[in-house]
């Protein structure tokens, strides 16, 4: 009579996900998490490659996932780099999860869901632009850069897996328009260009921009709100 109760405890999912916590030339130090919350105590959770081969196994006494940090090196075979989970509990075993494509995601997937954020800032040298990068999504290494409407690369930084990279922009010396760009050895993604203040725009205390010289080109009136339209979206600090 218990049947229909141990159905719906097999039918509960078991999540799998990653993080890279190094890169080397060729292989990546990956963190791997294995979690059935819904499962009773304690839980013991395998990590499995392509083919059913065990790569680890972890008994977990609590509610926290399973943890299993590996070093996965680039093989020939792309199908060598699969993973997936399954879990234990009361003697049953439930699972698989879904399969995690290694080769895919650390090796061969294009940068993607980039996105860049402006925040203005008072200093004492002047205000500044402190620009943060972050593509969401793409294979190690990503190379972050700081480039002008010219194509001229301003910055170039390339941080830890998962980390934005973050660049600071005095306004007293740059205007003009910037974009970030990320680039993986299999993509480049560029984000919106913005526009920076130009160094006739002081950033008042009360927030407000004053206009310190006003520029006038064959009869046409460079006005602070076609400027300051190019700003929303901006954060003050």
């Amino acid at each position: 009579m218990r049947l229909p109760g141990l159905l719906c405890v097999a039918m509960l999912d078991i999540t799998i996900a990653y993080k890279v916590l190094e890169v080397y030339p060729q292989s990546r130090l990956v963190r791997i998490t294995c979690e059935a919350p819904k499962l009773p105590q304690p839980i013991t959770y395998s990590l499995l490659a392509s083919r059913g081969i065990l790569v680890a196994k972890k008994v977990v006494h609590n509610s926290s996932p399973a943890l299993f940090n590996i070093n996965i090196t680039l093989k020939s075979s792309p199908d060598l780099l699969t993973y997936f989970c399954q879990a234990a509990s009361n003697s049953i075993t439930y699972g698989p999860s879904t399969r995690l494509q290694m080769y895919w995601e650390l090796w061969t997937k294009p940068v993607s869901q980039l996105q860049a954020n402006f925040t203005l800032q008072d200093g004492d040298l002047g205000p500044t632009v402190e620009l943060s990068c972050l593509a969401s999504s793409g294979s190690p290494p990503i190379t972050y850069r700081l480039i002008g409407n010219d194509g001229r690369v301003y910055a170039q930084q390339k941080p830890l897996h998962g980390q934005p990279a973050s660049f600071s922009l005095p306004l007293t010396r740059m205007s003009g328009w910037f974009r970030c760009q990320a680039e993986n050895r299999v993509g480049v993604q560029n984000s919106p260009r913005t526009l920076l203040p130009p160094a006739q725009l002081l950033l008042t205390l009360t927030g407000e921009l004053s206009l310190m010289r006003t520029v006038v080109t064959a009869g046409s009136l460079i006005s602070i709100a076609s400027i300051g339209s190019g700003m929303l979206g901006w954060t003050r600090l």
